[in-house]
């Protein structure tokens, strides 16, 4: 290929996989996101109607759903069917959520504005804002200048945005380089393992030494991933007339966490985070209520988690089994289990006992031992979901999220990876 054509292909590999899913997958979402517009706007009018209308809606979402989610889809990379995935799960979740956990939460989410709950609208109008606004919010920001929602955590309802478009833009213009630098810095160090992929956990064979730097390593691809995929639709989107204010960071500075709980309940992104509590909510009416808060509190925390792990299972065996690829998967994963599932092992863990003996240290030294167990933590059961990654065949050479590298440009004069 000659250069001009090497420039593009990189292009279109990292900002561009969506070219590459098909019509009728698009049709399908269209179809799920009409019928969630339609329950939100159902959601300003109150008595039983509405609500039978939700669940009547609940049918076809979830026939869509299916569809998107669950059947293989001929499409050209890794990429594109993540991208199926993450978009389909995001809206059977949402259609979840809007249609039938409304039955066990009959509360309305509301407009929350300079700390204030706003009103439901009354108007045709005002329903129709209302109804798009929370379809397309997944973290509590809203589309309207000064707006979130009331469920919205507190860094994205205190968020102060630059005072103007162009300082937006300007700003994450910036930082862009950087992430990209960082995330092909990653990609090359992980790429240049010799992986023995006949081993049954090729990562987990390493020394541990080195199992901790691709954990590292996992999690910072993934923090950096994020946020330049974040960055790159806010720079779009405000450039078009989107209010600075709709697009709060993704992370809550996470590298400052000062325990696992605030880790995952504040710090972390939180794109499925209220999908998987809310769809935590019928299943805690089966739930004993004589049962202590702790107990309960502890108990949602698990089923929150264990959405979180079927979520990722299903993500992962999907991804990587489609038929283009030779990867062989199996649903019931053991590294993915193990990651997820000892979370709230950890979460348990320092509530009971870590908390306790460190509030008798002073401030300083106790929030050093807890930022340390935070990430001696997640380093130690993040070597498995960077396992996944191993065996998945996402860290072999030209299968990751770079096409264009300056760090092996100058080191092995490799400038491109497609």
């Amino acid at each position: 290929m000659n250069p001009p054509s090497l420039v593009v292909a990189a292009l279109k590999h990292f900002f561009l996989p969506s070219a590459g899913i098909p019509p009728s997958v698009n049709r399908r979402n269209n179809n799920v996101a009409l019928c969630i517009v339609l329950a939100c706007l159902s959601l300003t009018y109150k008595g039983r109607l509405p609500a039978a209308f939700r669940l009547a809606l609940f049918l076809p979402a979830a026939y869509y759903s299916y569809y998107t989610v669950c059947k293989d889809h001929d499409v050209p990379n890794r990429i594109a069917s993540s991208i199926i995935t993450f978009s389909g799960s995001l809206l059977a979740f949402k259609a979840f959520d809007i249609c039938i956990v409304s039955f066990f939460d009959q509360k309305a989410p509301h407009w929350v504005k300079n700390g204030k709950p706003v009103p439901l609208p009354e108007g045709l109008v005002g329903r129709f804002a209302y109804s798009v606004d929370l379809f397309f919010s997944f973290r509590g920001s809203s589309w309207f200048d000064g707006y979130s929602w009331d469920w919205a955590p507190k860094y994205i309802a205190a968020y102060s945005p630059p005072k103007s478009r162009i300082s937006h833009i300007y700003q994450r213009v910036l930082t862009f380089p950087a992430y990209y630098l960082a995330l092909d810095a990653c990609e090359a160090f992980a790429q240049r393992e010799k992986w023995d992929l006949t081993e049954a956990h090729p990562l987990l064979a390493l020394p541990l030494s080195k199992q901790l730097m691709f954990s590292l390593c996992i999690a910072t691809n993934t923090f950096i991933l994020i946020q330049i995929n974040h960055i790159f639709i806010s720079i779009i989107c405000v450039a078009i007339g989107s209010s600075p204010s709709s697009w709060p960071p993704m992370f809550n500075q996470p590298f400052t966490s000062k325990s696992l709980q605030d880790f995952w309940s504040n710090r972390w992104h939180h794109y499925f985070k209220r999908a998987f509590e809310r769809a935590s909510i019928p299943v805690m009416v089966l739930v004993p209520q004589r049962w202590s808060p702790a107990t309960r509190r502890v108990t949602r925390a698990i089923i929150v988690f264990g959405f979180s792990t079927v979520y990722h299972l299903y993500v992962v065996q999907h991804n990587f089994s489609v038929r283009n690829w030779e990867t062989k998967w199996q649903f019931v994963d053991s590294s993915t289990l193990l990651f997820f599932l000892l979370q709230p092992a950890g979460l348990l863990f320092e509530r009971a006992l870590l908390v306790p003996l460190s509030r008798s240290l002073p401030e300083t030294s106790q929030t050093w031992v807890m930022r340390i167990w935070v990430w001696g933590w997640l380093l130690w059961t993040g070597r498995y979901w960077a396992d996944v990654w191993v065996r998945s065949g996402m860290w072999n050479v030209g299968a990751g999220h770079v096409a264009w590298s300056p760090i092996r440009g100058i080191f092995f004069n490799q400038w491109f990876l497609v």
